[in-house]
């Protein structure tokens, strides 16, 4: 499948240099600046990011070698996820009415599971290069089963939300913080052994500070800590989905560079290929 030449278009870094300031102008000039936020348009917006990327993994890459194939498959349910965790947020806050608390704390907590998911698939490289036990996979898949299980639980039955010790914000945004540190070196890590994710890392490794900002944004939203220097719940708001929005442009030009390389990088691509075919993801 190929993306169409406008959609192409619009995943240059130029382009959604543009995109982004469109959408920031908007946000703070139509309907006075509060539209975007009442309407629940800036979660619409941020689930176009994500449909985006799912169509650019599904786009033009080299998915019958097995470790990008394994690579971009792990990624892919991950975005799935961050992409329906948006579309949670509007109906949550919008149409149901949901606890505002859960919703922000299952926001959290996606990101959370989405920095798992980085590591994640990095680990699913690393175990084919060196050939390591999958052991930390497992680990991996654990915590961010955790993460889902938590979202489930707090939106069946809201008043778990109150048992919670009021720190438990706090921690889960520095497992972010944590977790996010730890994709930034796998990444670098990644790309010194396998050239082909090398340019993918220029942007990779932006998207994810931009997401932890971004979830330091929602935490301040649901401790209302940036009220104190003069800053609305509405600007806070739009500071964390600018930053959302920010982390997935860095991603579709990332995911674009992410294909099967030519030239000198590609006869060592395929040598490494020939020699883990027998590993089976």
């Amino acid at each position: 499948m190929k993306i169409s030449a406008l959609l192409e278009k619009l995943m240059t870094p130029k382009a959604l240099i543009a995109i982004n300031l469109a959408i920031i102008l908007a946000a703070e000039f139509i309907g006075g600046g509060t539209y975007f936020a009442e309407s629940g348009l800036m979660h619409a917006i941020a689930f176009i990011f994500v449909a985006l990327i799912v169509v650019r993994i599904f786009s033009d890459y080299a998915f019958s070698d097995h470790i990008l194939r394994g690579f971009l498959k792990i990624q892919l349910g991950f975005f799935l996820l961050l992409g329906l965790v948006h579309v949670y947020e509007y109906i949550g806050l919008h149409v149901l009415m949901l606890n505002h608390e859960v919703v922000e704390f299952s926001a959290t907590t996606s990101y959370f599971i989405w920095v798992v998911g980085v590591l994640l698939a990095l680990e699913f490289v690393y175990i084919i290069y060196y050939k390591k036990s999958a052991a930390l996979i497992s680990v991996l898949s654990g915590v961010s089963m955790c993460g889902m299980i938590a979202i489930v639980s707090l939106n069946i039955e809201d008043s778990f939300m109150y048992s919670f010790p009021p720190w438990a914000n706090f921690m889960m945004l520095l497992a972010i913080a944590v977790f996010g540190m730890v994709g930034i070196f796998s990444t670098l890590r990644v790309r010194t052994i396998m050239p082909v994710f090398r340019e993918y890392s220029y942007y990779a490794i932006p998207a994810i500070v931009f997401l932890v900002l971004s979830a330091m944004a929602e935490y301040f939203e649901g401790t209302h800590t940036l009220s104190a220097f003069g800053i609305s719940e509405i600007q806070n708001l739009y500071i964390a989905h600018f930053l959302v929005y920010f982390a997935l442009s860095f991603l579709l030009v990332g995911f674009g560079k992410l294909k099967k390389p030519q030239g000198i990088y590609a006869e060592c691509w395929e040598a490494m290929s020939k020699v883990n075919v027998h590993f089976n993801y």
